[in-house]
């Protein structure tokens, strides 16, 4: 996973140098239809396009467009407490284990999309049509509470372990336009909103991730670690189709 978004940024990196247009802007990601039916939790995050003109003095670009949201984030504080014996079975000591547990759902999205602009004056409206991916996951995230981070598995770090543990990838694809709102010559706000129609996919929301509970799976200790595959919990994921409407407010540039 490292390597995949090293390589994001690097390629964005390389598309930024190149390209005529682009826009970062802050992004209210609202649930659609059955998506909306099934959970009420709502996505912010960012998104960065990038555009090149198909043709020298047409007003009609290419490009591809960056989301990520978080859509349900929550921490819980948990005691775990685990015993440990000798060779006949006889307590030699208790152990607590004070953890915290990070809960994450997000988004991410790459678009590639065609975008007409009307090259008015002030203010320039354009629309544009988008097809591409969604990533959805919930990601845990066990933390060490401790003061002397004991039960830490990363040095120099309170991680113990992080999880990914429902993800799933959604064709996508939708419509949407917006408005340039010109500040100087190359300089603009950048008003947009897309409406994505996405495949059917297995999830969970905060409130989901909020009520789970943390137990304890493992049997052998020592005094220097206990580690995630130690930590489980069950529930049941939602499923649905993943329609979305995304909101988003910021600025644009031309190169």
């Amino acid at each position: 996973m490292k390597k995949y978004y090293l390589s994001l940024i690097l390629t964005c990196g390389f598309l930024l140098s190149s390209a005529q247009m682009g826009s970062f802007a802050l992004s209210l990601g609202l649930p659609q239809n059955d998506f909306k039916a099934n959970t009420d939790a709502t996505g912010f995050g960012a998104d960065l396009s990038l555009a090149f003109p198909f043709q020298k003095g047409v007003p009609v670009y290419l490009g591809l467009d960056f989301n990520y949201m978080v859509y349900g984030r929550n921490a819980q504080d948990e005691d775990l407490f685990a015993t440990i014996n000798d060779q006949n079975g006889a307590e030699l000591a208790r152990l607590d284990i004070p953890l915290r547990i990070v809960n994450t759902n997000s988004i991410f999205g790459t678009h590639a999309f065609i975008r007409g602009i009307i090259p008015l004056d002030m203010i320039q409206p354009y629309g544009e049509v988008l097809f591409g991916f969604r990533y959805i996951s919930t990601n845990t995230k066990i933390l060490d509470r401790s003061n002397d981070r004991r039960w830490a598995t990363e040095e120099d770090s309170d991680v113990i372990s992080r999880e990914t543990v429902l993800d799933d990838w959604i064709l996508s694809y939708g419509f949407g336009g917006g408005f340039l709102i010109k500040v100087s010559s190359n300089f603009f706000v950048d008003l947009r909103a897309n409406f994505f129609k996405g495949q059917r996919a297995q999830y969970f929301d905060g409130n989901d991730t909020e009520s789970w509970e943390v137990t304890f799976s493992g049997s052998n200790f020592d005094e220097a670690t206990v580690t995630g595959d130690d930590l489980q919990f069950e529930t049941q994921p939602r499923e649905s189709t993943t329609d979305m409407l995304v909101i988003k407010l910021g600025v644009a540039f031309k190169i």
